[in-house]
């Protein structure tokens, strides 16, 4: 399954970059379904290059009632490995679940672009699912749509929101 947003950002380029690279931690405090974005590591094997290992942990009221028999509410969080490249105003990026881990592999990359009145952020990635062994065959289609709707619906609109984070963010540094 694909995960695409778009959004413009209210300020240059290279604020919109550095801020979603640097101040993630700051940035929870406007994400209202977010707990907190812990940096667990970070890393920049080269010059322009940054490797950085965020925990997203997400409010626990976010898990849906018919996702509860599947998901437990405490484990509602991701990693976010990130190699950001400052070069070409990009991020690669793979997350991983902390519910089925084992299961959901979540990857694909953000890009920055100068606009007309600000940045365009562009994030692009793929969702895959696999329950094989997981549930029965005749059920597996119906629990990996559900399964695959419920992350999307959190990671999504997250990254929507992110953006939208991000502005508030940079706003209330101008002040």
């Amino acid at each position: 399954m694909q995960l695409s947003v778009d959004n413009i950002v209210p300020f240059p380029i290279a604020d919109v970059f550095r801020g979603m690279r640097d101040q993630m931690p700051a940035i929870a405090e406007y994400l209202p379904n977010i707990d907190s974005i812990v940096v667990e590591s970070s890393d920049a094997p080269a010059d322009g290059e940054m490797k950085l290992v965020n925990r997203w942990n997400a409010a626990a009221t976010e898990v849906p009632v018919v996702a509860r028999k599947f998901v437990d509410p405490n484990s509602i969080y991701w990693i976010d490995h990130a190699h950001w490249y400052e070069a070409q105003w990009r991020c690669e990026w793979r997350l991983e679940m902390g519910f089925m881990t084992d299961r959901i592999y979540t990857h694909g990359q953000t890009s920055f672009h100068e606009v007309a009145g600000g940045t365009e952020v562009r994030i692009r990635g793929d969702l895959e699912l696999n329950l094989k062994g997981m549930v029965p065959g005749f059920m597996a289609k119906k629990v990996a749509g559900a399964v695959e709707s419920f992350v999307v619906k959190l990671l999504q609109p997250n990254f929507r929101k992110t953006n939208e984070a991000l502005t508030r963010y940079l706003e209330a540094q101008q002040t």
